[in-house]
């Protein structure tokens, strides 16, 4: 899975905001706001990645264990496809 293109993350004050940009501006529902955990999911997601490579991915980054890292990229993953921010 891959994020899409047309959102852009916008630092205001101290949160971390992804908002619509283009044709999703309609679809006011693609705000989210984004932890640090998220935020680095994000950034992985700009090269296709599996589900699995996310999780090493934040077991490294932030030394988490293996249930911990699939339950916080499940989650977000899964707010992602609702938001229809992804290309699977």
């Amino acid at each position: 899975m891959k994020r899409k293109e047309n959102f852009v993350l916008q630092n205001i004050g101290d949160e971390h905001i992804l908002v619509p940009i283009g044709a999703e501006v309609v679809n006011l529902n693609g705000i989210l706001v984004l932890n640090e955990t998220a935020m680095y999911l994000w950034e992985q997601l700009s090269d296709e990645k599996s589900t699995e490579q996310l999780i090493n991915a934040i077991m490294e980054k932030f030394d988490v264990d293996d249930i911990t890292a699939a339950n916080d990229v499940n989650n977000f993953i899964g707010d992602l496809k609702e938001k229809g921010m992804l290309i699977s």
